[in-house]
């Protein structure tokens, strides 16, 4: 299962439309709007858009490590071989969890760096280590969403329900504008996301704040939800292969 995961790590890291899209926009958008003074949540405007910027990355990470990539292999058939290849259903669904995860690393190191260089964020170890702690946990439903777009879509489909996905969760889940911003029914839409209740995590994490029970169990449920799709589609699909 090792050298399946690093073939699979490798060759996300080869896609030039991944590297871009899913590490070089935020950087971008960090670079922009990091030097704006204010303070809000108890946090400045650099901390508040580190934050975001690195869910919008680890969130973009996790679904196309398990999206897109997946859809095309079972467009081209990939699928039907590993399914009769000695890698068992368990270890392969192990496989693009870890996978998911470890992808998410780069934006990460990449964001804080930026942060604490660029945008003179000052973050205690502990801080720092918490929120990491909560992005890499807090990924887990978006690994799981990516598997269930590539378990529904095929091929070219799959990019583009991924990127409207994460369009929208961004978007309602207070990632890119001010959450206080949207509409009252949007605000209501937006707090059901997991988009959102991530980026409450981080800011917390990174403000020093209580954590909140009530966004971790908004993922867990999240992420057992989107489980149970994804099992029930690669078995409908084991069936009918």
């Amino acid at each position: 299962m090792t050298a399946f995961l690093r073939f699979e790590i490798t060759r996300s890291l080869r896609n030039v439309r991944f590297v871009v899209f899913i590490a070089g926009f935020p950087v971008l958008l960090y670079l922009i709007y990091a030097q704006q003074t204010g303070i809000s949540q108890g946090l400045t405007v650099a901390a508040i858009l580190m934050v975001s910027m690195a869910v919008w990355s680890g969130m973009g990470s996790a679904m196309f490590a398990t999206g897109p990539q997946l859809a095309k292999e079972r467009q081209s058939g990939w699928m039907r071989q590993l399914r009769v290849s000695p890698i068992s259903a368990p270890r392969w669904f192990v496989a693009k969890l870890s996978q998911g995860l470890l992808l998410i690393i780069p934006g990460f190191v990449l964001l804080i760096l930026l942060g604490f260089g660029y945008g003179h964020v000052h973050l205690a170890a502990s801080r720092l280590a918490m929120f990491a702690a909560v992005l890499v946990l807090g990924v887990i439903p978006f690994c799981v969403l990516g598997l269930v777009i590539g378990l529904v879509f095929d091929g070219q489909t799959a990019q583009v329900a991924q990127m409207l996905t994460m369009l929208v969760l961004a978007f309602l889940g207070g990632i890119f504008i001010p959450y206080s911003s949207l509409p009252h029914v949007m605000q209501e839409i937006g707090k059901a996301l997991p988009s959102y209740h991530l980026v409450q995590l981080g800011w917390n994490a990174v403000a020093g704040r209580p954590l909140g029970v009530a966004h971790m169990l908004a993922l867990a449920a999240w992420a057992a939800g989107l489980a149970v799709i994804a099992v029930w589609r690669w078995r409908q699909e084991s069936t009918t292969a």
